[in-house]
């Protein structure tokens, strides 16, 4: 199902509704669709591949529910992370990256037959030891420090060199089962290649049968948003021919080694939306605007963005504004979400968010107003309720 249709649908039940707002909306056929895209396109250049999804990105329990479902493994880089994916996978279908350390927790879940990359030499001497004190051998990967043309240096992972790499082969307890990376300032297919291409020749020198390309792809995205990218949008099939492509110049199909991916914002972003209500429109000094009951901190990452997201306008009274803003809640000059509006609009109408499922609730702050509720919709069943709106408890119990 497209995702236009999908927000027609939406727009036709939510005119006969009284949804409470500000609230989020997950589409749960848009995110199994993104899933099932994401592994078929694997599937038709790979035979052993795993799709990781990045909690970091969005862990709210619905959406980590209907990703495990699909079959994908959670991607956690905390012991909080790691501690909230054990209550919906086992340690075996767990990949345990990051920068806190945290050695007893990455040894259990090694050893409990998932997947561990370590990010630096000092945790993997901790692990090393601890494997030791254990009497056993634990299958360890190694995140890369990625030198890619024409970006600036990671600050993250370990730099391959001789003396890296004698280092690691001395470390008689670990048996280096994979590598990893994630380059965070691209995600075009000139990127992918150049990242594949290097991270296979590190594999083949550590012995590592397991490649993990992080994350970092353009996903579906609503046409709008598609559009204020200064590039043509890569399918996931290009992704998967991207990779395979650079792996066969090191590898045949009967060798080819398992491959991991681990989107977050490629999965989600387009699923889910925020349904917001106008809650009072004016006119200062002959501009017209209008305040909704969310705030701009709610969509984007930490309210920073270049890019303007799609929004509808679900029109209920009679209403019409010309070259208005559309702000958000709070007490800031900066919190407005669109400048020049011209279209049907009242008080009591909603406006629907949409591509915002990257970040917005994880990042969203308790500022001035708490973070939304949070519903899945089902074309057919309707919307449920699976996270209620910050409540004056919940904000401000925390503290005594």
């Amino acid at each position: 199902m497209s995702m236009t249709i999908e927000k027609m649908l939406q727009e036709s039940v939510l005119r006969g509704s009284s949804l409470p707002t500000p609230t989020y909306i997950v589409s749960k056929p848009i995110l199994e669709e993104n899933i099932a895209s994401l592994q078929e396109a694997l599937r038709s250049r790979f035979r052993r591949f795993i799709v990781g999804y990045s909690y970091k990105t969005n862990y709210a329990s619905a959406v980590v529910r209907m990703v495990h479902r699909k079959g994908a493994y959670a991607e956690v880089v905390s012991p909080m992370e790691l501690a909230y994916a054990r209550k919906f996978v086992h340690d075996s279908n767990i990949i345990y990256n990051g920068v806190i350390q945290d050695v007893n927790g990455k040894v259990q879940v090694a050893l409990n037959g998932g997947i561990v990359n370590v990010e630096n030499m000092t945790e993997l001497r901790l692990i090393n030891s601890r494997l030791g004190e254990l009497h056993t051998v634990g299958n360890i990967g190694i995140r890369v420090n990625l030198p890619m043309t024409g970006m600036d240096r990671s600050r993250f992972g370990i730099e391959i060199n001789p003396d890296t790499v004698s280092a690691i082969k001395e470390l008689d307890n670990i048996l280096v089962s994979s590598v990893h990376c994630h380059v965070a300032f691209s995600r075009s297919l000139d990127t992918w290649a150049e990242k594949t291409h290097r991270m296979a020749r590190i594999a083949k020198m550590l012995g590592a049968g397991i490649i993990d390309l992080g994350g970092r792809m353009y996903g579906p995205m609503n046409p709008e948003l598609a559009a204020q990218f200064d590039c043509e949008i890569p399918t996931f099939q290009d992704y998967a021919d991207c990779i395979y492509d650079a792996l066969s110049d090191y590898y045949s199909d009967a060798d080819m080694p398992a491959i991991i991916v681990e989107p977050g914002t490629t999965l989600i972003s387009n699923a889910q939306s925020l349904l917001t209500t106008v809650v009072d429109i004016k006119t200062v000094c002959g501009k017209t605007v209008c305040t909704l009951d969310a705030k701009k901190l709610d969509i984007t990452v930490i309210g920073e963005s270049t890019k303007t997201f799609p929004y509808y306008v679900i029109n209920h009274g009679g209403g019409r504004v010309a070259d208005a803003s559309l702000c958000g809640c709070t007490c800031l000059e900066s919190d407005r979400l669109v400048d020049g509006y011209t279209g049907p609009l009242s008080v009591g109408d909603q406006v629907l968010f949409d591509n915002v499922g990257a970040y917005s609730n994880v990042l969203s702050p308790r500022f001035i107003r708490g973070t939304p509720s949070m519903m899945v919709y089902e074309p057919g069943a309707g919307f449920f309720l699976v996270k209620n709106r910050d409540s004056m408890e919940t904000m401000f119990g925390e503290y005594w």
